[in-house]
């Protein structure tokens, strides 16, 4: 059996997930494709804007098998963070062959080139860095100007999916994995501040469909309707919104999202600015908040000096950040603060959980029971390991009667 593995959020699943899920398919003779997806919040350090087992829904009808959750503390943290969890996950399961991967360049030799570079950080790589540092550049800025130094490719840094495909790779050649990595070319915009000898890495290349919209696109999209539903659902301009999101989603996508929308279940981060504004007054010294993933000690003196003018997350966010400290990484920092995840938290994972697969493809789950390093889990009852995970669903659930312990698997 040929398995190849996706990493992705699908906030929402579109038809660009949809493309690259049959371009993975296609280009690579998979038999299976296992998915590993982040949960209820994102790397940007936002809530998806429908739930995990939704995604899922939405993966599983447009070409997934199986898929994997990506925990918490890795599915928020940095790029570093989140492709060292996931690509863990599909070392571990022992069964995938190959990564395939979106990325603005679209060539995989480039990227290598850069990982080894970053992984070796060889000396003068050093002093160029420590010189850009002095110049007042934040880290990214820095290490940025420093690699172009050594490669042709300029701003190979600049686009965010050039970055995780890089961390991916890093990931890959850190623990010397046997999967091979693939990057196909990510088509349309992205958000700013998404015959070869065996074991060789590859690219694709070849003719490529119209750009699509991103998925931060579709989520504005997404908010602009929901305040049109307050209104009035009967509305000419409610009615052209939904006809031309429905351009951008495979027709299953839309109905499980129109579901969604219409039954008031979006979820955006200012629904969580209640709790943590509460959670921000309870401290009561200034370095309280620096036990949390991403929250440097200046930050949080930062964050404990500003508190007091919280009105809202996202205006607090643009109180806070900085030209060190961006919009995602506060964002991602207060998350953390939110969910109580702590530094010493981002551990390599302790488990695979199944959030859902096709009956189909019940064969692979088979097979990951046969070969993995780590415990499969299908069920969240009966397993203290999953205890936070549990705890941080309730919190994206706040408001409502879901409870993870007695939610079923998504199967088709």
């Amino acid at each position: 059996m040929k398995v190849t593995g996706i990493i992705a959020e699908y906030n929402p699943f579109h038809q660009g997930h949809a493309y690259h899920l049959s371009r993975a398919r296609e280009l690579t003779g998979a038999d299976r494709i296992l998915v590993v997806m982040g949960g209820n919040f994102m790397q940007r350090g936002e809530p998806a804007i429908i739930d995990k087992y939704t995604r899922t829904e939405m993966a599983l009808r447009n070409g997934a098998d199986l898929v994997l959750e990506l925990p918490a503390a890795s599915a928020t943290g940095s790029a570093e963070y989140f492709a060292e969890g996931a690509v863990e996950l599909l070392d571990a399961s022992g069964v995938v062959n190959e990564l395939c991967f979106g990325s603005e360049l679209g060539e995989l030799e480039p990227l290598e080139k850069a990982a080894e570079l970053l992984l070796e950080e060889p000396e003068d790589y050093q002093e160029l860095l420590r010189a850009e540092l002095k110049k007042g550049k934040t880290f990214p800025e820095a290490r940025e100007t420093a690699l172009s130094a050594f490669l042709p490719e300029q701003s190979l840094l600049a686009s965010p999916n050039n970055i995780l495909a890089i961390e991916y790779i890093k990931a890959l050649k850190r623990r010397k994995s046997s999967i091979r990595p693939l990057t196909i070319q990510r088509l349309g915009s992205y958000h700013g501040e998404d015959g070869q000898p065996a074991g060789a890495p590859h690219t694709v290349s070849g003719n490529l469909p119209e750009s699509f919209a991103s998925a931060s696109t579709i989520r504005c999209q997404l908010h602009t309707l929901e305040k049109q539903i307050v209104t009035s659902c009967e509305q000419p301009a409610f009615g052209s919104l939904m006809t031309a999101l429905a351009k951008e989603l495979p027709p299953s996508s839309f109905g499980l999202l129109k579901d969604v929308l219409l039954a008031d279940r979006l979820v955006q981060a200012e629904d969580f600015s209640l709790p943590l504004h509460y959670r921000l007054m309870q401290a009561k010294e200034p370095l309280e908040f620096s036990v949390y993933l991403d929250v440097s000690e200046e930050l949080s003196r930062r964050i404990y000096s500003l508190r007091q003018e919280f009105t809202g997350l996202n205006a607090f966010l643009d109180l806070v950040r900085t030209r060190q400290y961006t919009r995602s990484r506060v964002s991602r920092a207060l998350l953390h603060i939110l969910l109580d995840i702590r530094q010493e938290e981002v551990l390599p994972p302790t488990h695979l959980r199944v959030l859902g697969f096709r009956r189909e493809a019940s064969d692979l789950l088979s097979e990951i029971k046969k070969k993995s390093r780590l415990p499969l889990i299908t069920k969240a009852a009966g397993h203290p390991e999953l205890s936070e995970e549990i705890r941080i669903s309730s919190l994206y659930h706040l408001g409502n009667s879901y409870n993870e312990l007695s939610r079923p698997l998504v199967i088709l």
